[in-house]
């Protein structure tokens, strides 16, 4: 059994069922009528499980009145949602705004008096019963015309991610699937928000689909049963990201030679081109940070490509300043973004200095909170790490901390990357 939440109130519990449909909603006893579609009457199957769960509480908990009853709900949390349904089944719906008159129901405390779970010894017992058998959905994404290979595991982040394949177009390969979950329950400016992030991440690479630095977009699909989960289906690169292979170094894993210096050098030099053509599209991705960026495995055309653009500010989307203070990777982030000043591109060149460096001496730029507000001071020893003198100059614009002191553009450091590695580390 699965269930978005159980609710216990003073006189019985509910089976919810979470529902992001939006629109106009019509329907009978067997069926519902959504704008996109016919779905199953929800109360059908929810009003099963309700049974079940009733009878699964009641075999652990002897004490269980009779009385309690276990009743099924489904949730509607969109504000723009409107009902035409029977007066039976919506009795059984609730919208946001109903949630708590819903569940605390005074008018069953005026008719039957005080419940049984005003007891708290009873309540804890029932929530005994359920909470070892409770557990997070692991199920595989479903969508139409693919097939999932399996989860993704790895970094936090805001969705989670599958790998599979078109079960048709086989000469796509593998395919990256995002899934993103709308949380029901969010305030409409975050909601809105979080909505954009989505189909901004698929808009950037759409807007970069000739750029060989950057996943090729394939098409986005909202889930068929909840318009609350959104999958964004993009190029596969690979398992391995630049931030992998800067723990290796750092773990002593890559020797220190001239042929792994010469890597380093190449894939510092196609990191620049890359977030080069990114601005040239006015994109800017303004979460730069070696887990975004994927090595790629032969016969690709370049060694790395840059993803996850769901924080990017791409010149047709609303902006979401709004959510400014998440944007951004602790280490990485340029000085005017976490102080929420003006900004431009150039807290993308900040981000690519942070990262170059890491990847040219193997050392984090910060090693904590406190070197980041202490700046000019450790870029005056840590610049002592890098190769030569030319070098960095480079970096001291790529690093500056004013922004109209910082590299406008990175064709200097594409000059230097494109000069033999200087291997005097």
């Amino acid at each position: 059994m699965e269930f978005d939440a159980v609710v216990i109130s003073e006189h019985g519990i509910y089976a919810v069922e979470i529902k992001g449909w939006s629109g106009v909603i019509e329907g009978d006893a067997r069926s519902w009528y959504l704008s996109w579609g016919r779905q199953q009457n929800p109360l059908i199957l929810t009003d099963r499980k309700a049974k079940a769960l009733r009878d699964l509480i009641a075999r652990h908990v002897p004490a269980l009145p009779r009385s309690v009853f276990c009743t099924p709900v489904v949730f509607l949390p969109r504000a723009d949602v409107k009902l035409n349904l029977n007066e039976q089944q919506i009795a059984n719906v609730i919208k946001a705004q109903d949630v708590f008159e819903f569940f605390a129901d005074d008018r069953l405390i005026y008719e039957m008096g005080p419940g049984a779970f005003i007891d708290p010894l009873l309540r804890q017992q029932v929530v005994d019963a359920i909470v070892p058998r409770a557990r997070p959905s692991v199920h595989l994404a479903q969508i139409a015309e693919y097939e999932v290979e399996g989860e993704l595991e790895g970094r936090e982040r805001p969705y989670r991610e599958f790998v599979g394949h078109h079960t048709r177009l086989r000469n796509r390969g593998k395919v990256r699937i995002k899934a993103y979950v709308m949380d029901p329950l969010a305030p409409p400016d975050k909601a809105k928000a979080d909505f954009n992030r989505v189909f901004r991440d698929m808009d950037a690479l759409c807007s970069l689909e000739d750029n060989p630095y950057v996943a090729r977009a394939y098409e986005t699909h909202p889930d068929r049963d909840d318009q609350m989960i959104f999958y964004l289906i993009s190029e596969w690169v690979g398992p391995r990201n630049l931030g992998e292979y800067i723990a290796d170094g750092q773990q002593g894993a890559i020797a220190l030679n001239a042929d792994t210096i010469g890597e380093r050098w190449g894939y510092a030099l196609h990191l620049c081109k890359a977030v080069s053509f990114m601005h040239s599209r006015s994109i800017v991705h303004r979460n730069l940070h070696p887990a975004v960026i994927y090595l790629t495995h032969e016969p690709s055309r370049v060694p790395l490509k840059v993803a996850d653009f769901e924080y990017a500010r791409v010149a047709n989307l609303q902006s979401i300043a709004a959510a400014i203070t998440r944007i951004g990777t602790q280490g990485y982030t340029a000085p005017e973004l976490w102080l929420e000043q003006d900004y431009d591109h150039r807290v993308d060149i900040f981000a690519l200095g942070a990262i170059l460096y890491e990847l040219l001496t193997m050392r984090a730029l910060y090693r904590s909170l406190p070197d980041i507000l202490q700046h000019e001071e450790i870029w005056k020893d840590r610049r002592r790490l890098l190769p030569c003198e030319r070098t960095r100059r480079v970096f001291d614009r790529l690093l500056a901390l004013e922004p109209d002191r910082r590299a406008s553009n990175l064709d200097e450091a594409v000059a230097l990357f494109e000069s033999e590695p200087n291997i005097d580390f």
